[in-house]
């Protein structure tokens, strides 16, 4: 390319620039894969270009494309940490935490004291399942930026999934005070809101009851979940599982909670989705080729399913068992009980091998 070809380059770029500003990622796609195509022998010209593709692509949630054209900006230029930040926000809508955070941790690596990579890494990190190490890089995130009102709402978030509530209701509310007319926050505030009203009469309580240090040991937040049968929903148990605990030992109780008698492989999906691999965690049987998330390996409170969906849970692929498991309560309590635990039973267990099915 000769320096002829500068200006209309130049203009170019500009065009593009102003097209993603306006909202028209349609004509800045054109405009970029025509940069491809036109200026092809120019690296440098190519790479921005995937690189501007990459972070359209993941703004419109077409995942697969924003990784291509992504890894592509990274093969021609690897130490940038916007593109492995790019990417690792990439994973994380994916749910592939243990890609995402080499991708983050590397952005750091680069610009250690950027809050938007550290909000990513810490996210990736709390979702993954390391839930202090998580909050870590989000604390450090919003000291750099304290004006980052994603980042507040993460630290939100992750507080109340954590059932944190004071701090969840200060990070909340210093992100509605900095930006009352974003949705995310107000939502998140909302969320906050009300479930620290299921919490407010018992906090009373425990603030006149004097515990004896050595109680704090045996103190749990048990999370109560109702299992319903999708297709008959008016047979359903209640079951409590401590938040330490893994989401497979909720199977587990489910199992034994509908007296069944012989394991299968089994999946939850986070979203409410049938078969939606981005949120799902299986049994380790399912896991062959070393890519799925494991029920094995992720802890009930670092699910985040405060106010969320309910989740789907499929018990045995070849019959397709399927229930609504929904999140109804949280409370803190000092116990030396074992858990999970089946509290209480509503209608007669199907046969696990009904001929007429569920």
């Amino acid at each position: 390319m000769g320096k002829e070809d500068l200006p209309e380059l130049n203009s170019i770029w500009d065009d593009a620039r102003g097209f993603i500003e306006r909202g028209d990622f349609d004509k800045a796609i054109e405009i970029y894969k025509y940069i491809l195509v036109r200026y092809g022998d120019n690296t440098v010209a190519v790479e921005y270009a995937n690189a501007y593709l990459g972070d359209i692509f993941l703004t419109l949630q077409k995942l697969d494309l924003a990784e291509e054209h992504v890894k592509k900006a990274i093969n021609l230029k690897p130490e940038n940490p916007g593109y492995r930040y790019i990417l690792g926000f990439v994973y994380s809508y994916k749910r592939q935490w243990d890609k995402a955070i080499p991708e983050f941790e590397r952005a750091v690596k680069k610009e250690p004291n950027n809050g938007e990579y550290l909000r990513g890494l810490g996210w990736a990190l709390y979702e993954n399942g390391d839930a202090a190490k998580g909050l870590v890089s989000l604390e450090k995130a919003s000291r750099l930026a304290p004006a980052n009102v994603n980042i507040l709402t993460d630290l939100a978030v992750a507080y109340l999934s954590s059932v944190n509530i004071d701090k969840a209701r200060e990070y909340a509310e210093r992100a509605v005070r900095l930006d009352p007319t974003n949705a995310v926050a107000q939502d998140v505030w909302n969320k906050v809101l009300s479930f620290s009203k299921g919490f407010s009469q018992q906090d009373e309580r425990a603030a006149k009851v004097k515990t004896r240090p050595s109680a704090y040991t045996n103190t749990h937040f048990v999370h109560r979940f109702k299992v319903s049968l999708r297709d008959k929903p008016d047979i359903w148990r209640i079951i409590d599982i401590k938040g330490n605990q893994m989401l497979s030992s909720l199977h587990k109780a489910i199992f034994k909670a509908f007296d069944r008698s012989e394991e299968h492989q089994y999946s939850f999906f986070l979203s409410n989705k049938p078969y939606d691999r981005e949120s799902e965690y299986t049994s380790p049987g399912i896991d062959t080729d070393g890519t799925k998330k494991l029920a094995t390996r992720i802890r009930i409170d670092s699910l985040a399913l405060y106010g969320g969906p309910k989740i789907l849970y499929l018990f045995d692929y070849g019959d397709e068992l399927w229930h609504e498991v929904e999140l109804i309560s949280v409370t803190e309590r000092v116990t030396r009980a074992s858990y999970p635990m089946v509290v209480k039973k509503q209608g007669k267990s199907p046969t696990q091998y009904s001929s007429d099915g569920l």
